[in-house]
């Protein structure tokens, strides 16, 4: 008797004293989201401001890949490959300081985007293990965002389907609300495959089908109901047939 009692003891101060697991999930897809968001800011502004050095690579290659193409360097005589765009360039030179703080820059976004990855890695690997039905109809990325806008996964459980279908698109309900534009169709439910991949007049359709779909999901993973992800992401995927197809 005092054995069992002592083993149910310890396993509540390890259940006390264990992370929580969920929380750490939602504020690790919060930052990964901040992050991208940044990310994407800062390279913008990088291609802004290269372009007065040499604004045809920027066109060339494209925003995206540019970090990339900088930690090669930053001026256009050093660049292989580019010797005919930077001939015909409009842009002007580099000074060494200016040269410098570019490369420095280059560097630190092509690292932070290192960095991202290794937070997605870990949301991959961690959404599937704590809430696997949603994670694999909406993907574990999509579905550590749904349940951080819902506040938890118990309360995304406990949501009306059409309220989980905007989650993330508050401020233009907000606006809605108040007579300013239409109602929105979807919120993060929109970069869903089966919503983004659609025509924009049936994406709503969709994403109400799908939202429906997650509230399923999210009780079974909360109330530990097995793992009907198959299943549901199955429902989901003939949906979108039945909508692309029509």
């Amino acid at each position: 008797m005092s054995s069992r009692r002592e083993e149910a003891l310890e396993a509540a101060r390890q259940e006390l004293s264990s992370p929580d697991r969920e929380t750490h999930l939602i504020m690790a897809v919060r930052f990964l989201d901040a992050a991208e968001s940044d990310t994407g800011e800062n390279r913008e502004r990088l291609a802004d401001w290269y372009s007065v050095h040499f604004p045809e690579l920027v066109d060339e290659v494209g925003r995206e890949n540019l970090p990339g193409v900088l930690e090669r360097g930053v001026r256009r005589s050093a660049l292989d490959g580019f010797s005919s765009l930077a001939e015909g360039s409009t842009g002007s030179d580099l000074t060494d300081e200016e040269a410098d703080v570019l490369r420095s820059a280059a560097r630190r976004l092509r690292s932070g985007k290192a960095e991202i990855e290794s937070v997605r890695a870990f949301v991959k690997s961690e959404a599937p293990d704590l809430m696997p039905s949603l994670s694999r109809l909406l993907g574990p990325v999509l579905a550590a965002r749904v349940v951080s806008e819902a506040g938890g996964l118990e309360k995304l459980a406990r949501m009306p389907s059409s309220t989980v279908q905007v989650l993330g698109a508050e401020e233009a309900l907000f606006r809605h609300l108040h007579g300013e534009g239409s109602s929105p169709k979807h919120g993060v439910l929109f970069h869903h495959e089966f919503v983004e991949d659609l025509p924009e007049e049936d994406r709503g359709k969709m994403a109400r089908f799908l939202a429906n779909k997650a509230v399923i999901a999210a009780r079974v993973d909360h109330y530990g109901d097995g793992d009907k992800g198959s299943e549901l992401r199955e429902e989901a995927q003939d949906r979108f047939r039945e909508l692309a197809e029509k």
